[in-house]
């Protein structure tokens, strides 16, 4: 179904209630509900609106799903193939050279192996699981180095923090399910350092930027996967700081434009146009505290946030959605212009905020056709091609490879099964 026939849906449809009673942080829950009345809208959000039923629509797992069983399958394995058996870190060759992140996508990797049903001690690709962790566990920084607990392979130039928040959520959805194994311990005592690394390096806004040191610089995307690597190692025993997850999550906050400035912009020739446009740009969560760009992918990074602090509803969270649907809608008629740049990033947070919406069939009427383009496109190899659109409209193809394009495809196709406790609703 397109996203213009979804929002003619949207647009016809019943208001619904508000989100699911999940559980953030136990030390810092911030859950908007209870807190009085709402105030009253001045415009009709399409994210407050209840998509209708549709019989084609049905629940996970389903007879007829076997062509998403089988490409998180071959996937699966095609990762699998491409595992150093030296160190356990995955080969990233076909990206280009300025740009491959072994650490970010073996971290991946893991979380796929993870979400396709495997463990450190049991599953089809078990050892695979064990090799990258045992890999995540040497690149920690010890004690004795300048910054204990930072996870960082030393020839990797890319991953950096994001890594270092992708490799602590892949440590501990392992830690979960094997905590008291030998493996299990060494994980533990490295997710207490990496969580420790986390806090020491926040900045004064609340917000993370690119080194493993306190900066007085951040941005969105990097605090997001803090956040959430925070929430993952909360979630099985390690204590998190709660100071530090409600700066965290007030930086996040701050991100989301709520409200437009009435001062004119002097550099606007056209002020009616530049009204227009950052109309546009509501409920949406910007780059940084100082940079206004907005997008999908930002701004479902900025929900999961918020759902990762227990916030499931509220106008921040209905404003969110709303912005997300308004800029689906313009991508559908707008074409190939307006696509993402990072396909892969929007994917991996939108599938997760529209999947912990109280209502699943706004997440179903997103991602099933969006699953029924990945398995037509999957190689007969199990892998995926990194494809995306750059500026200009132009192609590009294997910018970060195609180990990472396949980790993040396997963990879009896989989430619905809810195996992965990451994707819990």
């Amino acid at each position: 179904m397109s996203v213009q026939a979804i929002t003619r849906v949207l647009l016809t449809a019943i208001c619904l209630g508000v989100g699911p009673g999940a559980r953030g942080f136990a030390a810092a829950p911030m859950d908007e509900r209870g807190k009085g009345p709402a105030p009253v809208q001045k415009r009709p959000l399409l994210g407050e609106l209840q998509l209708r039923g549709d019989d084609s629509l049905l629940p996970y797992p389903r007879e007829g799903d076997t062509s998403r069983v089988a490409a998180i399958s071959q996937g699966l394995k095609w990762l699998a193939s491409r595992q150093s058996s030296r160190d356990g870190s995955l080969e990233v060759g076909d990206a280009e050279p300025g740009q491959r992140a072994p650490l970010a996508v073996t971290s991946l990797a893991a979380l796929a192996w993870m979400s396709g049903g495997s463990t450190l001690t049991r599953g089809e690709h078990q050892s695979n699981v064990r090799s990258a962790v045992e890999y995540l566990l040497a690149s920690t920084h010890r004690a004795a180095d300048e910054f204990p607990g930072y996870i960082e392979d030393r020839g990797d130039n890319i991953s950096r923090t994001h890594g270092h928040g992708l490799a602590t959520l892949a440590l501990a959805q392992a830690y979960t399910v094997s905590p008291n194994t030998p493996l299990g311990k060494r994980i533990g005592e490295t997710l207490l350092l990496a969580i420790e690394r986390i806090v020491g390096s926040q900045g004064s806004e609340g917000g993370w930027y690119y080194s493993a040191a306190r900066s007085i610089q951040h941005e969105g995307s990097v605090t997001v996967a803090m956040v959430q690597a925070m929430r993952a190692a909360n979630d099985v025993g390690i204590r998190v700081d709660p100071a530090a997850v409600k700066e965290a999550v007030e930086y996040v906050t701050r991100l989301q434009v709520m409200e437009l400035s009435d001062e004119p912009d002097p550099a606007e020739d056209d002020q009616v146009a530049a009204r227009k446009r950052a109309r546009q740009t509501l409920g949406g969560f910007k780059y940084g505290l100082d940079d206004p760009q907005t997008s999908i992918a930002l701004t479902a990074a900025g929900l999961v946030t918020l759902q990762a602090s227990g916030t499931y509803d509220g106008p921040r969270v209905d404003e969110g959605y709303d912005f997300i649907w308004r800029k689906l809608l313009e991508r559908e008629e707008d074409g190939a212009a307006a696509a993402d740049p990072f396909p892969y990033y929007e994917r991996f947070y939108l599938s997760q905020a529209l999947w912990h919406h109280r209502d699943t069939t706004h997440y179903r009427r997103w991602a099933e056709p969006v699953m029924r383009g990945l398995c037509a496109s999957q190689g007969e190899s199990g892998a995926w091609q990194d494809l995306r659109v750059g500026s200009g409209g132009m192609r590009m193809v294997n910018r970060y490879g195609s180990a990472y394009a396949t980790a993040c495809n396997v963990l879009f196709l896989a989430l619905p099964d809810d195996t992965l406790p990451l994707f819990h609703r």
